[in-house]
C-alpha cells in the first residue's frame, strides 16, 4: 500500500506543469524483480552449473573405489563417438517434429470446431481438453494395456471383428505409436492457444472481408492466419520445450526399445545414468540436450520470421 501511494503521488507531481522530478527519487520498482530473478536462478541455473561440472568428471556409481576424478572432455567425446547417440538424436527430431505437426494441424482443426456454437459444446470441449490433464505415465499404461495390447486391447478386438491381422504396435512401430500417444495428450494444449487466437480476431475485420466478397478460404488465408501467427509461435515454442522432454510414455510402454528404436534424448540420459550408472556421461548428455534445444528454438523462429516476412515481430 505504501509503495502504491508513493507511485500515485509521484504521478500527480509529474502531471503538474513546470514541475521536474529527479528520477533518483523514484521508488525502486525494478528492485521488485530481484526476488523472482534470484528464485529462478536458484532452481534452474545452479543445478545446470552443477550438471556442467559433473559432465567433466569420471564418476561411475558401480565403481566407488575409483571415486570422482577429472575426465576433461572424455565424456563428451565418448557420447559423440557413440553410434547409438545419433540414432537417439534422429529419434528425438522425428518424435518432436512429427508430434508438433500433428498437434498443430489437429489443434487448428478442433479450435475452428470449438469457435462456433452447437448443441453440447460444453461437453465436447470438456472431452477434448481432458487428455491434457492425464499423467504421462498413466496415459502410457492405458494405451499399452487397454488400447494397443495385441491380445486383449481394443485394436485386437476390432482387428478380430474385421478380420485384420493382429499387430503389436509398440513392437512393430514403436516411435510412430509413441508419437501419436504424445500428440493425443498435447492436441488440447494447442487447441486452447489457437482457440484464444481465433476468438480475438476482430469482428469488424471479418465483416469487412465478408462484405468485400472474400470466401471462407480467402478470409482464413488473408485475415485469420496472419492473426494466428503469434499464437502459433507461442504454441510451437512451448510444445517444443515440453515434447522434447518426453519420458514417462516411453518408460512405461517400450522402455526405449526395441534396442534404441524408441529412445529419445531424455530417456537416453536415464539409460546412461541409471542403467549404466555413469553420472558423468549422463550429465554430458544433459548439457548436449540443452545446447540442441536452444539451437533448435533459434533456427525454428528465424525460419518462421523469415517465412512470414516479419509478421511475427
Amino acid at each position: 500500500m505504501i509503495m502504491m501511494q508513493e507511485l500515485t503521488e509521484i504521478q500527480k507531481v509529474n502531471m503538474e506543469p513546470g514541475v521536474m522530478v529527479n528520477k533518483s527519487f523514484a521508488p525502486p520498482v525494478r528492485r521488485l524483480l530481484w526476488p523472482s530473478i534470484i528464485f529462478v536462478a536458484l532452481i534452474t541455473q545452479i543445478p545446470f552449473l552443477i550438471t556442467i561440472y559433473y559432465s567433466f568428471q569420471d564418476w561411475n556409481l558401480m565403481r566407488p573405489d575409483k571415486g570422482i576424478t577429472f575426465a576433461g572432455i572424455r565424456n563428451y567425446s565418448k557420447i559423440l563417438l557413440d553410434a547409438a547417440f545419433y540414432e537417439v538424436l534422429w529419434n528425438t527430431f522425428v518424435l518432436t517434429g512429427g508430434t508438433l505437426v500433428i498437434c498443430l494441424v489437429m489443434g487448428l482443426f478442433f479450435s475452428f470446431l470449438m469457435n462456433r456454437d452447437f448443441f453440447g459444446k460444453g461437453i465436447v470441449r470438456t472431452m477434448l481438453v481432458s487428455p491434457f490433464f492425464i499423467m504421462p505415465a498413466v496415459a502410457g499404461i492405458v494405451w499399452k494395456t487397454m488400447l494397443l495390447n495385441p491380445s486383449f486391447g481394443f485394436t485386437a478386438y476390432f482387428a478380430s471383428v474385421f478380420r485384420f491381422p493382429l499387430i503389436d504396435w509398440l513392437a512393430s512401430y514403436p516411435l510412430t505409436t509413441i508419437m501419436f500417444m504424445i500428440a493425443w495428450q498435447w492436441i488440447p494444449f494447442f487447441m486452447l492457444i489457437l482457440l484464444a487466437g481465433l476468438q480475438s480476431v476482430p469482428d469488424d475485420v471479418m465483416e469487412a472481408a465478408h462484405l468485400d466478397g472474400a470466401n471462407a478460404l480467402q478470409r482464413f488465408y488473408n485475415v485469420i492466419f496472419p492473426h494466428l501467427l503469434k499464437y502459433v509461435e507461442v504454441a510451437v515454442l512451448l510444445g517444443l520445450i515440453f515434447i522434447m522432454q518426453t519420458f514417462g510414455e516411453i518408460y512405461v510402454t517400450t522402455a526405449g526399445g526395441p534396442g534404441f528404436a524408441s529412445t529419445n534424448l531424455p530417456y537416453f540420459v536415464y539409460r546412461v545414468g541409471f542403467q549404466g550408472w555413469d553420472v558423468g556421461g549422463a550429465s554430458a548428455v544433459g548439457v548436449i540436450i540443452v545446447i540442441i534445444t536452444i539451437a533448435l528454438m533459434t533456427v525454428l523462429f528465424k525460419f518462421l520470421r523469415k517465412t512470414f516476412q516479419g509478421e511475427l515481430s
